[in-house]
């Protein structure tokens, strides 16, 4: 239509993106949907994080929702965590929902479902701005 504006979707539309080749060291913290394809060293805090296959990431991450293609060292603490095939993740994961896909690597515990703490969102991983 002339004149409407077209309204944006937080959902779907990824906001930020570190690309490949990139590499950060110290903490990011990311509003929406962030994609990273590239090498983090520090902590990720963001409500949507998505790891590219390519994805390094050494650090903690808090988030609502994440989706790893990549490799993760670190604790994860999210509402809802995805790992893809080729995810790996060497670390502990504190999350309501999990979904691992056949061929995804964990080693570190696990706690989802009804052992899920949400308090620990407020502990000491939490990431500081």
């Amino acid at each position: 239509m002339i004149g409407k504006k077209k309204e944006s979707n937080d959902l779907t539309e990824i906001k930020s993106i570190l690309a490949e080749g990139l590499k950060i060291e110290g903490n990011v913290c990311a509003e929406g949907k962030i994609r990273i394809d590239g090498e983090i060293i520090g902590d990720i805090k963001g409500n949507y994080v998505i790891l590219g296959e390519t994805a390094k990431v050494k650090g903690n991450i808090l988030a609502e929702s994440i989706i790893i293609m990549g490799n993760v060292e670190g604790n994860i603490n999210s509402h809802e965590v995805e790992i893809k095939v080729y995810g790996r993740v060497k670390g502990d994961i504190n999350t309501q929902k999990l979904s691992i896909e056949p061929g995804a690597s964990i080693n570190g515990a696990v706690k989802s479902g009804s052992f899920y703490e949400k308090s620990e969102l407020n502990s000491s991983t939490e990431i500081t701005e």
